[in-house]
């Protein structure tokens, strides 16, 4: 009986051994090389100096280089944007004095012959709503719908705007 013990205790043993053995070859694996150092430059051998003859000529100052150009402003007549809808509100009234009409998310008051630009804005975020099934049928999709208190993004919109 003993001997039939070990005998079936032995395959357990190789099988922890060879797992073993695994687990360290993976860990070796994964563990990051050494960089290798690299091999010391040889130095040179001195050379004599030979007798200066004459002064060298001193070298002429080389230019200051010339400062970086400032980057370009932005081409777009129209404002990136309003953080809510009330900055936008009172944007419209600033810009529309520059002569930039921005049309809204909603309907701002247009007046006719007072622009020459016109920006479209519109809500840049949406809020995601979503539908439990009714009745154990069918899931239904979610209701996407813009976020009214989140910021405004505008853009500008094309020379005719057909109402």
């Amino acid at each position: 009986m003993a001997s039939d013990k070990s005998i079936a205790a032995s395959p357990a043993l190789v099988f922890l051994a060879v797992a073993a053995l695994m687990v360290a070859a993976s860990v070796r694996a994964q563990a990051p090389t050494p960089a290798p150092t690299p091999a010391p430059a040889p130095t040179p051998a001195p050379t004599p100096a030979p007798a200066p003859s004459q002064p060298a000529p001193t070298p002429a100052p080389a230019p200051t280089p010339a400062p970086t150009p400032a980057p370009a402003p932005s081409q777009s007549p129209c404002p990136p944007g309003f953080s809510n809808s009330t900055a936008f509100i009172l944007g419209v009234k600033q810009f529309l004095r520059r002569g930039i009409l921005l049309l809204g998310p909603f309907l701002a008051p247009v007046i006719p012959g007072t622009s020459t630009t016109k920006c479209l804005c519109y809500y840049s975020t949406n809020i995601t709503t979503n539908v439990p099934p009714l009745f154990g049928t069918f899931p239904l999709p979610p209701i996407v719908r813009p976020n009214i208190t989140g910021p405004i993004a505008c853009v500008r919109g094309p020379a005719t705007i057909n109402f």
